[in-house]
């Protein structure tokens, strides 16, 4: 490979990645959000009302509603530290901490599709809005990576505590 391809293929990389910022940074001035980098990556949180989705169901797409005690979404994005892009496949949880260092609830935060911003979430029922610390933990993902230089990141996984203020409630949007 010519050094103008690699060249060529770490910019489009990061042009990919600018544009994912771009939304992200959309969304933090949405919702209530925190923010850490930790080893090769930079972990993103952010805290709405609990919201509907999708879910296949008999091959047909079926709009359902949170449970009636879900009144938070977390959301979780994981980036590249170096070329701020998304990282796909990883297996995500989170414990979600009072501000008396008490464990609230745990859950596993699956990939979600949206619109405009790939990330990890669930719902959750919390006490009430505040502040609370979200643990995140991840094992080193167990993708393939291509490239013999640029390829070699992700050996580890992650455990990582980040303050937030998390809000409550039920957003009724879509077709409920």
């Amino acid at each position: 490979m010519k050094i103008e391809d690699n060249e060529r293929k770490t910019e489009l990389a990061e042009q990919q990645g600018k544009a994912f910022s771009e939304a992200l940074d959309y969304m933090k001035n949405m919702d209530n959000h925190a923010e850490k980098s930790v080893e090769d990556y930079i972990i993103s949180l952010a805290s709405e009302e609990a919201e509907g989705t999708y879910r296949l169901k008999n091959g047909k797409l079926e709009w359902q509603v949170p449970d009636k005690n879900f009144n938070t979404h977390l959301e979780i994005v994981v980036r590249d530290k170096k070329d701020k892009r998304f990282i796909p496949g990883l297996k995500i949880k989170a414990k979600i901490y009072n501000d008396k260092d008490e464990l609230v609830v745990e859950k596993d935060c699956p990939f979600l599709w949206h619109p405009f911003l790939y990330h990890y979430g669930a719902m959750f029922e919390i006490p009430e809005e505040g502040k609370y610390t979200v643990e995140v933990s991840f094992p080193a993902p167990e993708f393939h990576r291509h490239d013999e230089i640029k390829g070699k990141r992700y050996e580890k996984g992650v455990q990582v505590k980040i303050p937030i203020e998390m809000e409550t409630g039920r957003e009724p949007h879509g077709p409920e």
